[in-house]
Order: structure tokens, then sequence, then C-alpha cells
């Protein structure tokens, strides 16, 4: 008879091992499997000592073992406990990739399923599962008031880039049909809330947006959600079937504590914050682990999960570089030279890599940028032609290239499936909540914060692990401008910060595209060389990375006011949100933000003389936010300084000067007829300030004024209406030159002493008889093309000089003498008056 080892096993009776490492040591395994990294010891013992602590953050280098790390910690919970522990990924194809994890080191674990599997429920295996079954209104693990599934321990996995898939499972999309159909719920739903634009002085772009001739996002102003709730409610459950069943059990006693966004697709309501105590398996789970990557900072986890701020303030982490692959990031726009025709440049790498067997792929911000590689590239535009294409990568079938548009996480590409990544872009805001947020942020630490999340992420696509490799070309004006900025760096992980900085390094000798091309085959080729220079220099550069504490005060503030405002304590959430907006530490747009929120509460309360208090203030810091029905604050005059300097100041934040190139570059491209409005005036602002002078958008800022205001000098200013859509054919109108007017006294009544020079920028010089053009100039579309080239030269020519930054506003002040640039000749070269046409 066969020895019944099982029974032998059993007969044993010693108590489960529950230290993670033990457990490790104990697991049946393959003979390749190497022993753990020390990194994942580090955390793994440091984990098990602070067990009794609800919430831990374990952040470790992509590629460094953070699933297998999670699954040792199920496991452990799973003997201490025997309760059901549960492993949570963003997305179903991470869940395979774990449960592969699980089945090669042995660890007992088990997909979702409907039952629950017996071995899940007897807490015998880990359930690895997306977020989803659990973040949902009919969720089996429960809901807060009915029956709930109890939770020895959850793992959530890239807890960094959960935001906005737990947000879609609190939120309500009332869609429009089709892109040709008006959906007759869209409309009415919208339709509600019409007259609030109208008071906020936005109600062209919102009849744009809802027509869906603008692209912009808008939120309904609180006061009037406040105002409207009960008809929101009713609206909502009377629609709700077949359209968003999942979400409204959720909100429909929670739509006070939401935003409404309005956009050309939908009427989106979400959650100010995901209300994740919904899901009592959750918010009450003794053990909870989030999974995160190396980023300086994690407030986002706070924001999604309501986790604790002290398991942010000391994430378990390690000083080692285990996990890190070779990248060499090389920027071409920030190079000494001009890469000859850059796209011809990628197809040749392209081309290279893959008669090497190597595969490429490019990653760009939307579908819209994908069509521009469409010579190079073949573009993946669907979820199943994506899977396709990464199938066929990871088998060796195909090397690309392919284009993935918005798609920087949840990829994973190691060896040869992609040994060439191209970011081209800056990565943006694809949901509706993140765009409204981004536009909230505009130049914020915190946008930017995010935006180095994604470029982190889109860089770790490739090169998986240690002794992966992989080449990342970036490009693009945007991203090119946003790398050059010294303080968007500090928003790298420290590991792609030296690999930057070794990038550039190696920039610096390069002189010809020829050599550009010569050094990436370098790397594919595995010469020695640059494979012990990237390891060296890596080990001298890398340094560690320290915790951000101001973001993670700041969400954790956001959470306990919506805590305590749901509790019904107003007055002390209110509390909670001034203090840290008094903040000195605080920007101005995070200040204006928690104000907003506060004022929000403030009126839920019935307080509304001081909900108009904090809205003025929160505008004030933040002109992106709601502009306060009443109690504007006076327009601030501010007056230009030495133009020289002020031009070479724009220079500064600037580490790569080049990088300011590649800024210049990306808001003029705005400056043509096909751009919406919205861009045009923000590009013209920006080229103003380029100038040197101080520039503003009143009639955003104030509801009144002119679109662009140029103060040229301290005698003079530019009243400008951008007319720049119109036809080249069109003549500047009676009523066009009218809103001119308007503009010229609201800048008489708050810019007295100085004298107003009224500008319409229009396509031409033309203008009827009526309008009466006297003394009004014209900027046409072919003298601002003329005016933005020879700033582009001065911008150059700055950038390029190799002055030192205690030369250049000298340098800047001799460039400046032999230009139309200075204020009087700008405006007798480029500003030209109107021909009244003899016949309207």
């Amino acid at each position: 008879m066969a020895v019944d080892f099982k029974k032998l096993r059993e007969a044993k009776k010693q108590p489960p091992v529950i230290d993670p490492l033990e457990i490790f040591r104990r697991l049946p395994k393959k003979a390749e499997i190497r022993d753990l990294y020390g990194s994942q010891v580090e955390v793994l013992q440091a984990w098990f000592s602070n067990r009794g602590e609800q919430d831990h953050v374990i952040k470790l280098h992509t590629g460094g073992g953070k699933t297998l790390v999670g699954l040792l910690i199920a496991q452990s919970i799973l003997n201490e406990t025997s309760e059901p522990v549960i492993f949570i990924c963003p997305n179903n194809q991470l869940v395979a990739q774990t449960l592969d994890k699980a089945k090669e080191y042995s660890v007992p674990a088990v997909p979702y399923e409907k039952p629950f599997p017996d071995q899940f429920l007897n807490g015998k295996g880990v359930m690895i599962a997306n977020y989803n079954t659990l973040f949902n209104g009919m969720s089996r693990f429960g809901v807060r008031g009915k029956d709930i599934l109890k939770l020895g321990g959850l793992i959530v996995d890239d807890a960094h880039v959960g935001a906005s898939v737990v947000r879609d499972a609190f939120t309500i999309r009332v869609k429009r049909n089709s892109e040709d159909t008006k959906d007759e719920t869209y409309q009415a739903f919208a339709a509600m809330f019409r007259l609030a634009f109208s008071e906020l002085g936005q109600l062209g772009t919102f009849d744009d947006v809802v027509g869906a001739s603008d692209y912009g996002v808008l939120e309904v102003p609180y006061w009037s959600w406040h105002e409207k709730l009960e008809e929101v409610q009713a609206f909502l459950r009377e629609n709700a079937q077949g359209r968003y069943e999942l979400p409204w059990p959720l909100l429909r006693d929670n739509l006070k504590y939401c935003h409404c966004l309005v956009t050309r697709n939908a009427v989106v309501v979400t959650p100010i914050l995901p209300l994740v105590d919904l899901f009592p398996s959750f918010s009450e789970c003794k053990r909870r682990v989030f999974m995160s990557a190396t980023i300086p900072d994690d407030s986002e986890i706070i924001r999604t999960f309501d986790s604790s701020s002290e398991a942010l303030f000391k994430p378990l982490t390690s000083k080692s570089l285990a996990g890190v692959s070779e990248r060499m990031i090389l920027v071409p726009g920030l190079m000494g030279f001009k890469v000859a025709d850059l796209l011809a440049t990628i197809r040749k790498l392209c081309q290279n890599a893959a008669k090497a067997k190597l595969g490429t792929v490019i990653f760009v911000p939307s579908g819209h940028a994908a069509q521009g590689w469409r010579e190079v590239a073949e573009y993946a535009d669907s979820p199943a032609a994506v899977g396709a294409k990464l199938k066929e990568l990871l088998d060796g079938s195909t090397y690309g290239p392919i284009v993935l548009a918005n798609r920087y996480d949840g990829i994973d590409l190691p060896n040869d499936s992609c040994r060439l990544l191209v970011l081209s872009g800056l990565p943006y805001a694809a949901g509706e909540y993140e765009i409204y947020r981004a536009n909230a942020f505009a130049g914020a630490a915190s946008l930017n914060r995010a935006i180095a999340q994604k470029i982190e992420q889109g860089m770790g696509r490739a090169a998986r692990g240690p002794g992966d490799y992989c080449v990342v070309v970036v490009i693009g004006a945007d991203l090119v401008a946003w790398l050059g900025k010294d303080a968007n760096l500090r928003f790298l992980t420290t590991s792609t910060y030296s690999q930057l900085e070794m990038g550039v390094e190696i920039s610096k000798n390069i002189s010809q595209s020829k050599e550009f091309i010569q050094t990436i085959n370098r790397c594919f080729d595995r010469e020695s060389d640059w494979v012990k220079y990237h390891a060296e220099t890596l080990a001298d550069l890398t340094f560690e990375a320290t915790v951000e504490k101001v973001p993670i005060e700041t969400a954790a503030a956001e959470r306990q006011a919506l805590r305590l405002w749901r509790d019904g304590y107003r007055e002390k959430a209110i509390a909670k949100l001034t203090k840290q907006a008094d903040s000195q530490t605080l920007e101005v747009a995070e200040r204006g933000w928690l104000l907003q929120l506060a004022a929000r509460i403030a009126l839920d309360w019935g307080k509304k003389d001081h909900a108009l208090e904090l809205q003025q203030r929160a505008f004030a810091e933040n002109r992106n936010l709601f502009r306060p029905l009443t109690g504007v604050q006076k327009v601030q005059v501010i007056l230009p300084g030495a133009q020289a300097q002020s031009i070479v100041k724009r220079l500064k934040p600037f580490r790569f000067k080049r990088g300011y190139i590649s800024e210049f570059e990306n808001f003029v491209s705005f400056l043509t007829p096909n751009s919406s409005s919205d861009q045009f005036e923000s590009a013209m602002l920006e080229l103003g300030v380029t100038l040197g002078f101080e520039a503003t958008r009143p009639e955003k800022t104030y509801g009144q004024g002119p679109d662009v205001l140029w103060i040229i000098s301290k005698e003079t200013g530019l009243i400008m209406e951008a007319k720049s859509r119109k036809n080249k054919a069109n003549s500047l109108t009676k009523a066009q030159h009218g809103q001119l007017l308007v503009s010229e006294n609201w800048f008489k009544d708050n810019y007295a002493s100085l004298n107003g020079i009224r500008v319409s920028i229009h396509p031409s010089v033309t203008a009827t008889r009526n309008s009466v053009p006297t003394r009004t100039k014209a900027l046409t579309l072919a003298r601002l093309i003329e005016l933005t080239v020879e700033t582009r030269k001065l911008v150059t020519s700055l950038c390029e000089s190799g002055h030192p930054d205690s030369e250049l506003a000298s340098y800047c002040e001799d460039l400046l003498k032999g230009s139309y640039l200075t204020p009087t000749r700008l405006a007798q070269h480029y500003l030209v008056d109107f021909e009244v046409q003899e016949i309207d």
C-alpha cells in the first residue's frame, strides 16, 4: 500500500506557520525559483512585526516582487485567522497574472466565482479578483445595511492606480445615445442646470458642450445642485433601469456629497470622494495592505480607499535596487542638436528592433494622437485589438511597432516583447472627473504628481524585472517641456530620475542623428561598457526618496471633513478644511479647493453668508474654481517689470533650457483658427507672458472685461478680443466692435492710470461701415504668425546661447534692441488699422 503523505502531515498537528518568510521557505517550489530579494525580506519582516495595525502601505520597485509579497502576506493572514482573504487587482489581466504567480509558488488561490468557493470561505485559499467584484452596488461581499461577509485580510494591488477604477463604481452616467442622436434623457438632465450656467456667464460654453461642439467638462455649481437635489433624485430614480443599476444603490441617499459634471457625451454624477465605507467588508477589515510603486506621493490612496495617513507616513519599503530594470532613457528634444526628421528616425529604430526580433510599443495620450503614427505603426484602437496585439508581442509572432492610446498601466511587456518603448506626448486626464480636477489644478504640484505617475507607469510597461532592459525614447513638445523643469523631476521615482540624468549625460556626447541610432543599438547589442555604465551610475545616482507629508495631510483633511459632514458635524468639517487651507506650505490651488469644499458644506448647513465668504476666498486663491455670484474681489493691478528680466525669469524653472523651447512650441500650436476659444485665449496669455508682459484673461476670471489683456508697459495695455475662428472673408461687425468697446470701459474702470489700445485678433483688416472701428487696431492672423516667429527666434537664442544665468538678462536686452518685440515697436509693427468696407 502506498504511503499516505497527507495523513503523515496531518498527524504532526503543528500550529500553522504565520511568519511569511517561513511560509515561503516551506512552500514546494520549482528548482529554478530563486530565494527572496533582500527588499522582499525587509518589507515582509516589517509587516509581520506590525501586523496588528489595520493599514500598511508596501512600496517596491516595478519588478521587485510586490505580487509575491502580497501573496505571502495573504497566506500568513489565512494561517493566523482562518478567515477569508481577498487579493484585488485593477483589471482582469492582472488577476490572471496573479493567479499564475500563486500557482508558480504553490500558494493556494482561487478566482472570483459565483457562488464563493468553499476554499475561500473556509480560509483555505486566497481569492484573486478585480476591484469591481468588491466595489459595486450589488456586491456579493455586502453593502452597508445588508448581510456582510467578514474578511480577515485584504490585499490591494497597484493601489496607486486604482482611483479611476474605484470611482467608476460610484459614478452615474446619463449618456447621450450617439454622436448624431441627441438623447432626450441626457438633454432633459442637462437642461435642469442651464439657468445656473447663465448666471455664471457660461451659457455659451454650456450650450456648446451640450450641443456636442465643445469637449470641455463643466461642473454644475454646487448651490444649484443643492437646490435641485429632490428633483435630481426623482429624475435619476425614474431613469435608472437599464442605465446605471450598479452605482444607483450607492448614490441614491448620497447625492448631496457628489459633483455633477456636464460633458458632450454624458451628464456625470460622481462622489467628492469614493464612499468606500458603504462596503464594511472593506472598511472594517482588520488587516489591509495597499501595494504601490515607489512614487513620492501616494495621497490618492487616502482619497480613494480612506486608508490611514499613518500608513503612508511610514510605508514599508527598502533602499535596495532589487527589481530595478535597465533602461536607457533618451529625450531628443533635450539634446544639443536637433534630430533630423524625428518620425523617420523613430521608423528606422523600429525597423532595427524588428530585424533583431525585438518588440516596439508607442504610447500616446489619446486616440487622436495615435492617428499621427499610422505611417509608422499599427494602432490598436479597441480593447480586443489591444489584447490581440499584446498577445502577439508576448509570444513573439510580431515585433510591432504598435501604438497604444492612454494605456499607461495594467500592461506587462517583459523581455523581447518590448525592447523599444516610445513615450510620445504628455499623458493627460482621461475620465470626466480626472479632466475636471486637472482643470481645477492646472499648473499645480498636485497635477504634476499625477502626470509623473502616468509617465512612470508608461515607462514601466517594458523591462519588468532584474536582468530585463529596454530603451525609452521620449518625444512630444509638451512632454519634453514638462521633463525640462526641475520642479517636475522631483515627482519621479529615484530610479527613473537617475536613469533620466544618465540619459541627459549620454545625450551631451551625441552630436548627430546617426550617433543617436548607434547609441540605442549599443543597448540592444548588450555592449558590456553600456551595461556596466548603467549599473554603476544607477547605484551612484539613486537616492532614498522622502515621504511628502503635505499632500498626505491634505488628502487626510479632505477625507476627515467628508466623514464629519456625513455624520452631521458640519461645523467641525469646515474647521478641519479651513485649518488645512491656512497651512503656509499649501499651494494656492489646493487652498482654494479646500475652501470651496468648506463653502459647499456651509451652504448645506444653511449658512449662506458664510458659504459666500468661503467661496470668495476660494476663488481669490484659485481662479479655476467657481466664481461667486456676488462679491468678486477687486481687480489686482500689476504692472510689468523690466522686460528682459521678466523674459529670462521664465527660463529659470527649466533645468534643461531646451525644454523651454518645447513649452513654447506646445502653446503656440494653439494659435490657429482650429483651436477652441479657450485654447486660443490661453495661448495668447502665454505668449504675452513669454514676451515679459503682465497677461491675464479678465473675462474668464471676473466674468467681464476682454478675452485677453496684455499690460505691455507701465503706461499701456492691449485690450484684446479674440475672433480667431472667424472665416477670413468675414469683416469685423458692429456687434464684435461693441464687445470691444464694453471691454475698454471695464479697462478704464480698473486701470484708470493706463492708456488702453483696443485690439481685435481677426482674420483680416476689413470692417463693416457701421462698426466704426476708429482707433481700434487689428492683430491679423498673418501678423500673429510673424509675431510668433520672431518670439521663437528670441526664445531659441536664449535657450541655446550657453550664457550663464547671471548674464542671460543682459544678453536678452541686446536681442530685444534689434527686434520688434519691445512694447512700443510691437504696437507699431504688428497692430494695423482696420479698413472699412464701402458696402455692408
